[in-house]
């Protein structure tokens, strides 16, 4: 019996190997790379940030951090575990209203208003701004790495802590912005 291999098949196969494993090293450095800037209690990786004028989904004029302490909770329109983080946000929003500001970052650049509005719609749909971060600066001027990262940012720039993916509930983000916020 005698047997031909398919050519298609093969490079099929080949790359479907080689992509996973590509995900897989990936994945792995991500993670490595999140384990280094985890951190609850303070400031890791970039210490102090300059002001970034940003425009809202809705159109809105923001500038990060502004006058008043920033929270930047960092997601994707298309990840479905970074919808509880936003529903949380969305209950401390107006708990924390005289003391932070809350912004939600979409890190995936070519998202567009009816993506971002969709998630908002998952998440109940939250009062506070939600940007694309369409350069990448915003995500790496505070050096994430990872979904559902948050960072609370002084108004000078400096960061008061951050929570690196780590979706949090409403309990545990407000016991992380109890012990960030002045």
């Amino acid at each position: 019996m005698t047997t031909t291999k398919n050519p298609r098949r093969i490079f099929t196969i080949t790359a479907v190997i080689a992509a996973a494993a590509l995900i897989l090293i990936l994945s792995l450095t991500a993670l490595n790379r999140g384990s280094e800037t985890t951190s609850a209690a303070g400031p890791v990786g970039a210490n102090n940030v300059d002001r970034i004028e940003l425009t809202a989904v809705d159109g809105k004029a923001l500038t990060v951090p502004s006058t008043r302490p920033t929270v930047l909770y960092f997601m994707a329109s298309w990840c479905y575990t970074c919808v509880p983080q936003a529903k949380a946000m969305k209950e401390l929003e107006q708990q924390y209203a005289d003391k932070a500001d809350f912004v939600a970052v979409d890190v995936t650049p070519e998202n567009t208003k009816t993506q971002v509005d969709q998630f908002r719609e998952l998440a109940d749909t939250p009062g506070y701004p939600f940007v694309v971060d369409q350069t990448g600066d915003l995500t790496q001027k505070y050096a994430v790495t990872s979904l559902d990262s948050t960072v609370v940012v002084a108004p000078d720039g400096d960061i008061l802590g951050r929570a690196d993916s780590r979706p949090m509930k409403a309990d545990a983000l407000k016991a992380f912005l109890d012990t960030t916020l002045p």
